[in-house]
């Protein structure tokens, strides 16, 4: 089997990554681990979790791509709230088009990380995007936490974007905060992997062509 080592920025992204993405990829001859983003250290203790400088993102990948040198690397950071000493960070901030970003910053991180076995990858513009992948199915559970439907206000968002990872990245705007505010029990960590496990990976592939484009690259490791 293949082996692939994926360094997430959040908890949900970890969970999605232990439960979706390794039980789809193991089926396929791909055995998947996760861990959050190094961000501190104190005495033994390890803090993970959040992006709060590339530095330290970029330390725990070249870490774990010399720790095990028989696996591949990949990455799933959001691209709302990147800090600004990314690679190719200024250069994507002038993007033309604004869904040419992520595919910027994906190419600067692999010529900084300069590692065949390393697979860059950036959501757009977070992980909440593949959510409204099905909007019915993202009602039928929360709804439950904010006692009514809001069915109709989010398929009018989904109307509003050719795909639901083209959802923006302004800070009112972008889909976690969309959510946050249809249903305001809306916690990620409580249902972000809870809701894409109902979506199930084929639509998500479907309706996301950047997440599909990396899934293509993952299934093929082997």
């Amino acid at each position: 089997m293949a082996r692939l080592n994926i360094v997430v920025e959040g908890h949900t992204e970890e969970t999605f990554a232990r439960v979706v993405l390794s039980e789809h990829l193991g089926k396929l001859g791909v055995l998947v681990n996760q861990r959050r983003v190094i961000t501190g250290r104190k005495g033994a203790h390890l803090y993970r979790g959040g992006m709060t400088s590339f530095a330290r993102a970029a330390h725990d990948i070249n870490q774990w791509l010399k720790e095990d040198k028989s696996a591949y690397v990949t990455t799933m950071f959001d691209l709302y709230g990147l800090p600004d000493d990314f690679p190719g960070y200024q250069t994507a901030q002038k993007a033309i088009y604004p869904g040419d970003r992520a595919e910027i910053l994906e190419k600067e991180l692999a010529k900084t990380i300069d590692d065949r076995r390393f697979i860059p990858y950036i959501q757009k513009y977070e992980f909440e995007a593949i959510l409204f992948s099905d909007v019915a199915i993202i009602d039928q559970s929360l709804k439950l936490v904010n006692a009514g439907s809001q069915l109709a206000r989010l398929q009018r968002i989904r109307s509003d974007f050719k795909t639901p990872e083209d959802i923006n990245d302004n800070p009112q705007t972008v889909p976690s905060k969309r959510l946050k505010s249809l249903y305001p029990g809306y916690d990620k960590e409580a249902w972000g992997t809870r809701i894409s496990i109902q979506i199930g990976i084929d639509s998500i592939r479907t309706e996301c062509p950047h997440f599909n484009q990396w899934l293509t690259l993952l299934e093929g490791l082997t």
